[in-house]
Parts: C-alpha cells; structure tokens; sequence
C-alpha cells in the first residue's frame, strides 16, 4: 500500500484520502488526535484478535498494530455527546492490559506493511471513514475476558 509514497506527506496524504482519516503530520509522522471525531483502545494482540472475532462483522475496526507486535490500536468513534468512561471500567480493563486512550492524545498510524514499522494489524474499508462504536469495542473486551480461560 505504501510503496508509492517517498515522504510523509504522501503517506498522509494517502491515508487521507484511501481512508478518509483526519491525519496530521507532527515531526513529520502520520497520526491522529483522539477527541470528539474519533478515539482509541489500546490492547495485546492476543486479546485483540479474540476481540475483532467478538465484534459484529458490521462493525470492524480498523487496528493499527505496533513495531514489535506489542499492542493493537483499535480506532473507534467517540461517543456523542462526548462521554468519559467509568473508573471501574477503566480499571477493569487495565486488568487486562486495556488502555482507553484519553482525548487529546496522538496515535500514530501506518507508514508502512513491514511488519519491522507501524503497520495495519487490520486495515480500513477504502472510502468514508466507518468506524464501530467505542462502546461496541469495550462491550467485546468484557464478552472475550468473561470467557474461561483455555486448559492446557
């Protein structure tokens, strides 16, 4: 996907308009800022591929996935109005290694499809940006971390 690009701004620029992401360029690294348009879960790739097999198959996520495969980011819509959510919540899935990225915060996206860079654990639907619910990706969490684990 990004062979074409020789800069960041192309790869911005790609994102831009392959996925409709509202991508910003700080110290000439492709990211977006959590807010009122879109926000982020943060989790291990273990549990994330549990969570994307949970999810409705309507409602996949887009997950950017980290240099060394250390954690997922799940990119979701942020509720409307804008709603924080719960201490126990927030608690119950650091338990789990669940991050719900704060608003405000910078997630870095894809520069490249080596596996050696940021690159799509999941990649978007090309067009309009669609995105499931925040509330849809923590709903999944809780359904695949009630589960038993597996016996050996």
């Amino acid at each position: 996907m990004f062979e074409s690009c020789h800069s960041p701004h192309e790869v911005a620029h790609l994102l831009r308009r392959r996925f409709g992401l509202p991508v910003q360029l700080l110290a000439g690294r492709p990211m977006i800022t959590t807010g009122s348009i879109l926000g982020a879960l943060v989790m291990p790739p273990h549990l994330g591929q549990q969570v994307l097999a949970a999810l409705d198959p309507d409602l996949q996520a887009p997950v950017v996935a980290d240099p060394g495969g250390r954690n997922w980011t799940f990119l979701v819509t942020s509720p409307s109005p804008a709603k924080p959510v719960a201490i126990a919540v927030r608690t119950h899935l650091a338990a789990h290694q669940v991050t719900v990225v704060p608003s405000g915060r910078y997630v870095l996206l894809p520069t490249t499809d080596s596996l050696l860079g940021w690159h799509w654990a999941v990649e978007p639907a090309p067009g309009a940006l669609r995105l499931p619910p925040r509330s849809a990706v923590i709903e999944a969490v809780h359904r695949v971390i009630a589960l038993p684990a597996p016996t050996a």
